[in-house]
Parts: C-alpha cells; structure tokens; sequence
C-alpha cells in the first residue's frame, strides 16, 4: 500500500504548479535569483501594445461614435489589471518570496509534532488545491463564454461580431480577411489574459487561503493547552505553551499584514476595474447590440465575488480568533499567564481584514453594496435614455 505523502510533499506540489505559472509570464519570485527578465519586458509589452490597439481604436471612431470608448473598456480593464498586477508582483518579489517559504516551514514544522497536527496539515493540502482549481476553472470558463456568444450569433444569423471590441492598427475588420485576422486576434487575447490573470492571481489564492487557516494550528495549540491544565494547573509546560500561543497569534496578525501590503495594488485594481468593466458592458447592452457583453458582464459579477469571498473568509477567521481566545481557560492560569492572555485579547479587537484601496474591506458584504450601487446607476441611465 503506498504511503500517503507528508503535507511539505503536498505543498511543494502546489508550489511547483504555481511557479510554473508564474514562470510562463515571467514572474517566479520564489525563486531566489529572480529578476526581471526576457519573458516579463514581453508580457509589459504585450500588456502596453493592448493599450496601443484600444487607443487606436479611440483614436479611429470617436469623431463619430462616442460609444467606442464604451468598446474599449472591456480590453483595457483587464489589460489595466495584468499591468498592475504584474507591477505589484515584481515590485514586491521578496516579500512574495519570503511568504512562499514561510509557510514551507510551517508545515515543515507542525507535520512532525504530532498526528492532529499532520491531519489539520493534510486538510489544508485539500482546500488549498481545490481552491486552486475552482480558480482555474473560473478563468478557463471565462475565456469559453467569450467565446460562444459571437460563435453562435454567426452560425445562427450570419452576423460577424467581435469576441472583444478591440482591433489591430490597420486591419479593417469590416472585411472577410480583417474579420477573420482580428477574430483569431481576439482569441489569443482571450486566453492569454485568461492565463495571465489567473498565473497572477495564483500568489493571491495561496496566501489568503492559508491566512484563512491559521486559526486550526491555534485551535489545537489551544487545546493542547487546556489539556496541561487538566492534567495539572502548576505544570511547568503551561507558560511556554501559552507564549507559543501568543507567538502564532502574533505571527497571523503579521501574515495578514503582509498580505494586505503586497496585495494593496492587486485588489483594488481588480476590484475597480471589474466593477467599472460591469457599468461600462451594462451600458453597451443598453445604447448597443454586442452578443459578448452578456457573458462578459456575468464573467465580471464572478470576478468581483471570487476575491470578496476571500476575504470575508479572512473576516471571519478574525472572528475565530477572537472567540478562541475567550475560550482559553484563562482562570486556571497563573497571574502572569492571564496577563498574556488579556493582551491577545486586546490584538484581537482590532482585527486585520484585507482592503480595498485601504478605504473598504473585502468582503461579499461589499461587493453587495458595489452591486446595489452598479444597480442604482444603471436605473438612472436607463430613466435617462427614455
């Protein structure tokens, strides 16, 4: 019978996926001799050169339709997300690093206390990965239903609509050949900046998911400890077992710190820029006819609560703490002891969320209100056009 592998074995895994990833657009900051290489300066310039064909198109029609600038923001706001967050990526490449390897050490570490310990471990090597691939499949579904509506609106009525509103400088589409050229464009662009997004968004799924996590090693910390106390209240194991409490309390708060400091730029990009690509798609399907704003704007509404969900796991993992920490048996504790137990309690009132811009916290109850507001706006416009 094979044996299961260790947790580490597990987690490298995942690591090896993302690092390859990573490495296709030039960002494996886990490796230790990374530096801004070939393969980023082409992602740049693929990202600048998305810029140019969006600007061009502007350029091209706004004399004459407005709207085009409806048109173009669809490309820009993911291109606008693939620069910053290959920005913030690169900018941040040693903190990056440093949490990669922490977290390593962690299951590097607790795998060998003891067999809770290992199981809690191995729970998180499942969540972790299934995490990973509902990421994946996100993306992967977001590039097909890009694709389908133009298809079938071709096959069906023999109508040429663009997968995207986004043309290459020079080639008329309005023609069977530009069509056709722009077409195979649209689907390069399609599933590059699927992959793109996704080999980004990958650093984020790995540290959020963990910081979600470190409530379980504190929960059997915890109760390793309420077991001393059962045994014997004047243990001498006590004290240290509390400050090692303390310590991994200390040590989430800085994780999630860490975390909300490299992915300031990430977050709110994503989070501005999808929520202004849902206005922009609403009012193209009100003022024009193009088959991909349907799936687009549903593909967006995802987008904006995969990341809010994220972090209302982190809310709540907050929460846990801070009830975990009442829960600590804090009147069989010596005077000093209950002293450390109070100052965990006065870390933990003011808890560490992710942000939006530093203004909002990620949270689905956040994105409820972008979605209320998007709402709003698009009843005003509407009452407008009449």
């Amino acid at each position: 019978m094979q044996a299961q592998a260790r947790p580490l074995e597990n987690y490298n895994k995942v690591l090896t996926i993302v690092r390859f990833c990573s490495r296709l657009i030039g960002v494996d900051v886990v490796n230790p001799n990374y530096k801004f290489n070939a393969v980023t300066a082409f992602v740049a310039i693929a990202i600048a050169w998305n810029f140019l064909c969006s600007m061009n198109m502007v350029y091209k029609d706004i004399a004459t339709d407005w709207t085009v600038l409806l048109d173009v923001f669809a490309p820009i706001s993911c291109a606008t997300q693939g620069a910053i967050k290959l920005y913030s990526v690169t900018r941040y490449s040693k903190l990056y690093r440093q949490l990669a390897l922490e977290i390593g050490e962690i299951y590097e570490k607790y795998e060998k206390i003891g067999r809770k310990y290992k199981k809690k471990l191995q729970e998180w090597n499942g969540s972790m990965r299934k995490i990973l691939i509902v990421g994946a499949l996100i993306y992967f579904a977001s590039a097909c239903l890009a694709l389908i509506a133009p298809l079938i609106v071709y096959i069906l009525k023999g109508e040429k609509h663009l997968i995207i509103l986004c043309q290459m400088p020079y080639i008329d589409a309005t023609t069977n050949q530009g069509y056709f050229i722009t077409i195979v464009y649209n689907i390069l662009c399609v599933f590059i900046a699927a992959f793109g997004l996704y080999a980004f968004d990958l650093y984020v799924f790995l540290f959020l998911t963990h910081s979600m996590f470190y409530y379980d090693i504190f929960e059997l910390k915890v109760s390793d400890l309420h077991e001393l106390l059962q045994h014997n209240s004047k243990d001498k194991r006590i004290t240290p077992t509390l400050n090692d409490i303390a310590e991994w309390h200390q040590y989430y708060l800085e994780f999630t710190d860490n975390c909300n400091f490299i992915f300031f730029w990430t977050i709110t990009s994503h989070m501005i820029c999808t929520t202004l690509g849902i206005l922009s798609t609403l009012l193209i399907i009100m003022l024009k006819d193009w088959p991909g704003a349907y799936p687009y704007i549903f593909l967006c509404f995802v987008w904006l609560y995969m990341y809010s969900i994220l972090g209302t796991r982190v809310e709540i993992c907050n929460d846990q703490f801070c009830d975990g920490i009442y829960d600590i048996q804090w009147y069989d504790l010596e005077v000093a002891d209950q002293k450390t137990v109070l100052l965990m309690l006065t870390k933990s009132q003011v808890p560490r969320i992710i942000t939006i811009a530093g203004v909002e916290p990620l949270s689905v109850n956040t994105a409820l209100k972008i979605t209320r507001s998007i709402y709003s706006l698009a009843m005003m416009v509407m009452q407008f056009s009449k």
